[in-house]
């Protein structure tokens, strides 16, 4: 056996090494890839050191795929993602939306699925990815599912949707490049679009209704923010603050969906519910009750202006997190603003918990107790110096950042700008995603810390590994010797089967290989095999169409699966549990209907 080849059956091994390790969650996907990329280098750069032979690849070569142009947009939008969720750029509108229907949820997220979908069909699905998530996930928390579920689904859709026409995928227009040039086979925007909308139909039914079920709720969701405590907090409304105009209705606040007003009080008179004919005024003192994610949401937790020291950071910078009063500390038998805590460290206590106990009381007429859970916020420096006192226990576990609401409109003007660019086409997706993240950091968006948070380690390896074993696969001849084995092996069985094996063999590489590398790989292999049986030309394009673009089965297939993983949580095992059966509807329904459709 020549050394070429050894190496060609070498790479085989390791690709499927590699899914497999990536599918065992027990193995970290860091190891994974560092064990498959020494794999790589053994085979590739020290055998060939050793014995004086040559190699097609050499160990530069093995490590370009971290300097990738699509590993950098990936990394860059994630961080951006990240800069929208910290400032809230998005709660608002995300709100209105929710607010605006009173369709259930499934329904209401159907309906975005399959906007989803055919908006793909006319932009590149990854802008729209990009626009979608941080809405999704505004969505999931306002209706109290878990985003994991919604996430997987809507990027499918999209890419179900980018095979609907020509310009819908990046990928479709490779493929027509290569067929005009080698077959003179010219396709129009909508050739496609006949199969396309059959095989988006079986798949979108899938993609509503099975893969939510498949992807549960994932560990990285936050769980501190999801406590269910139920906390007591009160504020007096400044002139600007976003809850004033509020108005009841039928005696309850309908905007305020997943908080209770208990009372509200305006010059010295004090309301209690049901409230009638009220909208909240600058100046009322308002007392609600809400588990602190919804607190946060609604700006309650937040020090007001007036109560920051001079000396402190930005309102940027604020943390929130739970503390519970000591026993014996000088805090027992005091109302929390005058515990001495805020003048003594900085921290502002915006709620309390007392073991499921709640009062229409005011806020300062309550008297802490051993045990109760404080909500309190401030500033890294003022949560060092409240962990020097004992009067009270910070949890760490809970400390999470609130959003810096007031840089939301900076934030969402930078990723309307980032959209923009990439979806014309000004500048490549990686350059806008690039420039956009550096923004966002400069101007204090996002700090450093938060930043160095959002960089997720399994996507920079992920990415980095997968484009070294498919330059393997392709410089050894592995694809080229696949493609030729199944003309072999599906030679007597007529077009139809020629065209099934033909989708079915690119449906799996792509999820191994880059689908426009696939795409670019097959099309003249396509256009062989159906002059080699006589059959048509444009259903064996159209077939590598499709098939190269069925990257639903490893978040390695495609940059949008990466975009989601971080933010949904999702493990690569999700991918294959989810993404192999779309990968089988869509093999199953595009051979039915091309071989009527067509005539095969």
């Amino acid at each position: 056996m020549a050394f070429a080849d050894m190496q060609m059956w070498l790479t085989f091994a390791t690709i499927v090494f590699a899914i497999v390790s990536f599918s065992i969650d027990r193995i970290p996907v860091e190891l994974t890839a560092l064990a498959t990329l020494l794999f790589l280098t053994a085979i590739f750069a020290v055998i060939p050191e050793l014995t004086g032979l040559d190699s097609p690849l050499g160990f530069t070569d093995l490590l370009r795929g971290f300097s990738n142009p699509a590993l950098v947009a990936v990394l860059s939008l994630i961080i951006v993602g990240q800069a929208l969720f910290q400032t809230g750029a998005l709660d608002r509108p995300t709100r209105q939306l929710v607010r605006s229907t009173r369709l259930p949820s499934w329904a209401t997220f159907a309906i975005m699925i399959v906007a989803a979908g055919l908006l793909s069909a006319f932009l590149n699905n990854t802008p729209v990815v990009i626009m979608l998530v941080p809405i999704l996930i505004g969505f999931a928390r306002e209706r109290r599912i878990a985003a994991s579920s919604l996430l997987l689904p809507m990027n499918y859709a999209t890419i179900l949707g980018g095979s609907l026409t020509l310009i819908g995928s990046s990928t479709n227009l490779l493929v027509a490049d290569v067929a005009s040039r080698t077959a003179g086979l010219k396709l129009g925007l909508f050739d496609i679009t006949i199969p396309g909308l059959v095989v988006a139909a079986a798949g979108i039914i899938y993609v509503i209704f099975v893969v939510p079920r498949l992807v549960g709720p994932r560990e990285s969701e936050d769980q501190s923010a999801a406590s269910g405590k139920q906390f007591i907090a009160e504020i007096v409304l400044t002139d600007d603050h976003p809850l004033v105009g509020t108005k009841a209705v039928a005696g309850l606040f309908p905007d305020l969906l997943h908080v209770t007003v208990r009372l509200v009080e305006r010059g010295g008179v004090t309301h209690l519910a049901p409230f009638e004919d009220i909208a909240f005024e600058p100046g009322d003192r308002i007392v609600f009750g809400g588990i602190r994610r919804e607190l946060g949401d609604l700006g309650i937790i937040a020090p007001p202006r007036g109560d920051r020291q001079s000396g402190e950071a930005p309102r940027r910078n604020l943390s929130v997190a739970e503390a519970i009063v000591a026993p014996g500390s000088r805090a027992v038998g005091r109302s929390p603003g005058v515990t001495g805590i805020e003048e003594q460290t900085g921290i502002h206590v915006a709620a309390v918990e007392r073991r499921g106990r709640m009062s229409r009381s005011r806020f300062s007429e309550i008297r802490l107790e051993a045990g109760d859970v404080l909500l309190v916020s401030g500033t890294d420096y003022a949560f060092d110096r409240l962990r020097t006192i004992r009067d009270v226990l910070v949890l760490e576990r809970s400390i999470a950042t609130l959003p810096a609401r007031a840089d939301g409109p900076r934030a969402l003007l930078i990723f309307a700008a980032m959209v923009v660019l990439a979806a014309t086409g000004m500048v490549p997706i990686a350059i806008a995603a690039l420039a956009a993240a550096f923004t966002l950091i400069a101007i204090g968006c996002l700090n450093i810390r938060q930043t160095r948070r959002a960089f997720d380690g399994r996507i920079f390896m992920l990415v980095g590994v997968s484009i070294a074993l498919a330059s393997a696969l392709e410089t050894t001849g592995g694809a080229a010797f696949l493609a030729d084995s199944l003309v072999a092996l599906t030679a007597g069985g007529g077009a139809a089967m020629l065209l099934s094996a033909l989708f079915a063999l690119i449906a799996v590489l792509t999820n191994v290989l880059s689908n426009n590398a696939t795409a670019v790989l097959f099309t003249p292999i396509a256009v062989s095999a159906a002059v080699t049986t006589g059959a048509p030309v444009e259903p064996f394009v159209i077939a590598v169409i499709f098939a190269a673009n069925a990257s639903f089965a490893t978040p390695i297939a495609y940059q949008t699966n990466l975009l989601v993983m971080g933010p949904g949580g999702y493990r690569f095992r999700d991918f294959m549990l989810s993404g192999t059966p779309l990968v089988i509807i869509n093999w199953a329904v595009f051979t039915l209907f091309a071989t009527w459709y067509y005539g095969l």
